[in-house]
């Protein structure tokens, strides 16, 4: 993250925020369930489906900041095409 704000000595005020989302609480629990009855397709449809849910809550709350909350984007109008190659102000590295 550090190479994304400016350094104290710079004198640039800067802000970094950060937010956390998640669609798969529980998930582990549930998969064992399914495991014990060698389900692998109920599997691997929970973890896609709650990965791809957290993600795109994700991309939702950054355009919230970026034009209501932070709004620093007030005015963008991107559609999805544009949000997934990125062509929005900032950046979301999004850690594992």
């Amino acid at each position: 993250m550090a190479d994304f704000i400016a350094p104290k000595e710079s004198g640039v005020q800067d802000y970094i925020g950060m937010f956390a989302v998640s669609a798969g609480f529980k998930k582990e629990d549930i998969c064992a369930k399914f495991a014990e009855d060698h389900d692998d397709y109920s599997i691997i449809m929970l973890k896609t489906l709650s990965d791809r849910l957290a993600e795109a809550f994700a991309e939702q709350l950054h355009t919230d900041v970026r034009k209501n909350l932070w709004g620093y984007s007030k005015n963008e109008d991107l559609n999805v095409g544009d949000i997934l190659n990125v062509k929005y102000q900032g950046i979301r590295p999004a850690p594992v």
